[in-house]
């Protein structure tokens, strides 16, 4: 599963990094599309996410045909899903003439937002595919797919944005195509898999299940879009230090969002060994197999803290030339800052892994709550409060972050601890 996560990442990385070299009106073109497209995606890639634990506890509790019936009604969901949000694309890219700003190439970016967003049905659909596979235990298969996937964007991306061979040169609409292309390729390989995987389902009730995985899967789509609003909001507000430390910021977010696969990968394999065990009533071992999954994360985490307080230099050295004189002040600066997110990203590890346990749970809603004031109050609020109002600087703002993932880690720990007391006779675990 994480390396799943690390291919999912790699994918938008190759598209980055093939239309940077196509020019920088294409780059800022693209950047300023995927801003109008990625808060939605995210949202609903969260959505689709409910399949994974549906299966998981179908699967614990010995029921072949929920398992199939869930797959069948994420698929009827993803479908839907797009049926609303691709025509709202299609929306907003006809509007980007109108309100892009001065310097932006708006016909490129209205352009690109609408072949990238030819991805979206496929890749909600791999999410449900994906899921059946991960809630039985079987995440190897999607992992290679994911690679293979990986493998096609990397050829195709710069080939049709250079005309290599015989192929067009489309630049950046070829980028695009090759990132949609690649989700199609993803979903159509995996497909016939999953459905021989986990057999026939009695559709008669898919409706109630897409009803099911809608209602566990809409809050777990703004809990992610809840932590996406407040990195957008926080660069904004970086902003406003000048280029320099927002170019550190930046190179920082960078660093910690690459190691943040493995935490990533490591919750979803905690929600699904979780939802194994509550689906066959075994709350002890859910309850068992969440704790090991927390410490598995946070024994993670801890390891490359080390790396980032004693080494900075060294994962810095991945996003940016440290020989180079230029680059002094960046570095001094995203060094602060990478001090900082040392203890960030501990404890984000820590909340993304109990978020996938309670996910595992089905409960999806009290972490949303959660996530909201985690974010927007504490994160938010204390940050803005230390930047700008107590004149801490742009340190205040990731001091300000780290607030917001402490609670939310604190938060969703005892979340974990006391609904799994109460069934497993762990008794109600101290304040």
């Amino acid at each position: 599963m994480v390396l799943s996560q690390f291919a999912s990442n790699a994918l938008s990385l190759i598209a980055t990094a093939v239309i940077g070299r196509l020019g920088t009106a294409e780059l800022a073109a693209a950047a300023y599309a995927n801003a109008a497209y990625y808060l939605v995606f995210i949202m609903l890639t969260g959505v689709m996410l409910s399949v994974a634990p549906r299966v998981a506890q179908a699967h614990g509790a010995g029921q072949p045909e929920g398992v199939a019936r869930a797959l069948h009604g994420g698929l009827r969901l993803a479908l839907l899903l797009t049926a609303v949000a691709l025509p709202l694309m299609w929306g907003v890219a006809a509007l980007l003439p109108h309100v892009a700003p001065a310097g932006i190439r708006a016909d490129l970016a209205a352009d690109f937002l609408r072949v990238y967003s030819l991805g979206m049905l496929p890749t909600l659909a791999f999410t449900a595919l994906r899921g059946s596979f991960e809630g039985t235990g079987r995440p190897r298969v999607v992992t290679g797919i994911a690679f293979g996937g990986l493998l096609w964007a990397a050829l195709l991306s710069p080939s049709l944005a250079f005309g290599w061979g015989p192929l067009p040169r489309w630049g950046l609409l070829g980028a695009a195509a090759a990132s949609a292309s690649a989700a199609w390729v993803m979903a159509l390989a995996l497909w016939p898999l999953a459905l021989r995987h986990v057999g026939r389902a009695d559709l008669r009730g898919t409706g109630r299940e897409v009803r099911a995985l809608f209602g566990l899967g809409w809050p777990i789509g703004l809990t992610l879009g809840a932590e996406g609003g407040m990195f957008t909001v926080t660069t904004l507000l970086m902003a406003r230090f000048g280029p320099d430390i927002l170019a550190a910021h930046n190179v920082t977010l960078q660093a910690i969002t690459a190691i943040f696969m493995i935490p990533l990968g490591i919750a979803s394999a905690t929600g699904v060994r979780v939802g194994h065990a509550a689906g066959a009533g075994h709350w002890a071992g859910a309850r068992r197999a969440g704790l090991l999954g927390l410490g598995l994360a946070t024994a993670v985490m801890l390891g490359f803290a080390a790396l980032e307080l004693l080494a900075p230099r060294v994962v810095l050295g991945v996003f940016v030339n440290v020989r180079d004189p230029q680059n002094a002040q960046l570095l001094a600066t995203a060094t602060l800052f990478l001090s900082i997110a040392a203890l960030f990203q501990t404890v984000d590890g820590l909340q993304v892994t109990s978020n996938g346990a309670l996910r595992g749970l089905q409960d999806t809603r009290v972490p949303l709550y959660v996530s909201l004031v985690a974010y927007w109050v504490v994160g938010l609020g204390l940050g803005s409060l230390l930047a700008f109002g107590l004149g801490v600087g742009a340190r205040g703002l990731w001091f300000g972050l780290t607030a917001g993932l402490i609670f939310a880690a604190a938060a969703l720990v005892w979340r974990f601890l006391t609904l799994t007391a109460r069934r497993s006779g762990a008794g109600t675990p101290p304040v």
